[in-house]
């Protein structure tokens, strides 16, 4: 499973963002923004399954590259929210595509890549159930 998360994470990186200079955890909040903007922090971690330490500097990162904005909410000055940038949004098209790319590239049919997924479904729902004992 590593290896294949490893070269999942090669093919995107060189094939689909390199010509945007993204990374792939990048691209996973943008996802996440495209659905839904803005967004607070809070939801990013719990939707990447990160930590606040984890995500702060990728934020920071995406904000000095002009992808996204990060407000203080002005009722509660401790809750910060994420938005989309022209930029962010001048690239989502281009970028829609991206999942269909990689599993163009795997080789799988889209019976094999929807039994993949329900497989890897099934591993994550184990590792949480298992953490949560």
């Amino acid at each position: 499973m590593y290896n294949a998360q490893r070269q999942v994470n090669r093919y995107y990186s060189n094939k689909v963002f390199k010509k945007y200079n993204l990374t792939y955890p990048q691209f996973l909040v943008l996802t996440i923004l495209w659905d839904e903007s803005p967004v607070n922090v809070k939801k990013v971690v719990t939707e990447l399954a990160l930590d606040t330490g984890t995500v702060s500097p990728l934020l920071k990162r995406m904000e000095q590259v002009d992808l996204i904005k990060r407000e203080r909410s002005e009722v509660d000055q401790r809750e910060v929210f994420i938005h989309l940038t022209d930029k962010s949004e001048m690239i989502r098209p281009e970028l829609s595509n991206a999942s269909e790319k990689v599993a163009t590239a795997s080789s799988l049919s889209k019976e094999e890549v929807k039994e993949l997924n329900r497989l890897l479904g099934k591993v994550i729902d184990a590792f949480i159930e298992t953490k949560e004992k």
